[in-house]
């Protein structure tokens, strides 16, 4: 039987998540699987949260991690991951603002049996609404990496359930799985090193995503695995308009094809400033642009050494300033024309 190690990463999650933090424990503890361990990684709380799940949870199937201080997702995911067992097969990151349907391991299982699947993401649900919150992504020319997810609309949410069942509940082949809850086969993992470091608080997931689908391995959505996600719950509590501005530009720059790389730069050059502009913080943007120019021969040396690139199949057409609807439109148009393919394919 496949072995998974479930590693939940946790920031101060007993203060500022309360009830969801035993919520999001309980359902760990409670699937309805009989391979599989829980890696609580604290993240250099303050506030007691990993004293208290040691305290209050006693099982041999969980361990209890503590970081001296916060690493972000990528790193401190990547410290979690080194105390997964040596005859795990999958990893599964976590958000602790999340809660597992207990039968979600058992239909990642099912996908991973495919040896083709690289990484899996299941179906996140809206904690509260129950809609539809996220479905993975695609990116497009201007360096945006466009979410497929319903904004908690219900017409949008009503489409991409009609888009589930038309493809009968099969996994999706998507470019990215979202990091709140994203599996990954742990000899790739390990292959490609795991998540960027470099990146801090954003596109994460998108940093593991691209390098193994350039190995040609399949990043998929499994609608039958669901998990409720609360959202932003912790890391609204850190400014980090630097950091995600920072990110989007090495984005581009670490993982997009030489041809359309300036192109994407020069989009997202547009995009940025005008965003700065209209939240009249015009000094955040001028930040990010020297940083970038600081750690440019960085920059260059680890492009050349993880040369996977985002694969132009997945690439969106799009224009640079973008209507909700229009943005919408396209990840859907995006979401039928790479199944299909696959299908017929």
């Amino acid at each position: 039987m496949m072995k998974f190690s479930i590693v939940s990463l946790n920031w101060n999650g007993k203060r500022y998540l309360g009830e969801l933090l035993d919520r999001h424990m309980k359902s760990l503890l409670n699937i309805n699987y009989d391979n599989f361990e829980i890696i609580f990684v604290d993240n250099g709380s303050t506030d007691g949260s990993a004293d208290y799940i040691k305290t209050r949870y006693h099982d041999a199937r969980l361990k209890v991690i503590r970081l001296r201080r916060n690493f972000g997702y990528a790193k401190g995911n990547n410290l979690g991951a080194m105390f997964a067992g040596k005859d795990s097969d999958v990893l599964i990151f976590v958000n602790t603002d999340t809660i597992l349907h207990k039968d979600c391991l058992k239909e990642l299982a099912k996908v991973f049996a495919d040896p083709k699947v690289g990484i899996a993401q299941p179906l996140l649900l809206d904690l509260d609404t129950g809609m539809i919150q996220y479905m993975g992504g695609y990116a497009d020319y201007y360096g945006r990496t466009m979410t497929i997810g319903s904004s908690n609309n219900k017409y949008i949410n009503n489409v991409l359930w009609q888009l589930i069942r038309h493809f009968k509940f099969r996994p999706l082949h998507i470019l990215w799985a979202y990091g709140a809850c994203i599996a990954v086969r742990k000899t790739l993992f390990d292959q490609i090193g795991g998540f960027n470091e470099l990146f801090k608080f954003s596109l994460e997931e998108q940093t593991l995503c691209i390098p193994i689908t350039g190995l040609g391995f399949d990043v998929v959505l499994v609608p039958k695995s669901v998990v409720y996600h609360k959202g932003s719950a912790t890391i609204k509590y850190l400014k980090l308009s630097t950091e995600h501005t920072y990110n989007r530009f090495l984005f581009i720059m670490l993982y997009y094809p030489l041809r359309g790389a300036p192109k994407a730069l020069i989009g997202r050059f547009l995009l940025e400033l005008n965003n700065s502009l209209r939240l009249h913080d015009p000094i955040t943007f001028f930040r990010v642009l020297i940083k970038i120019l600081t750690k440019l021969k960085l920059i260059v040396y680890c492009r050349k050494k993880s040369p996977k690139l985002l694969p132009s199949p997945f690439l969106t057409k799009s224009s640079i300033f973008l209507t909700k609807n229009h943005y919408v439109s396209l990840t859907i148009d995006k979401l039928l024309e790479v199944n299909r393919i696959a299908l017929n394919g």
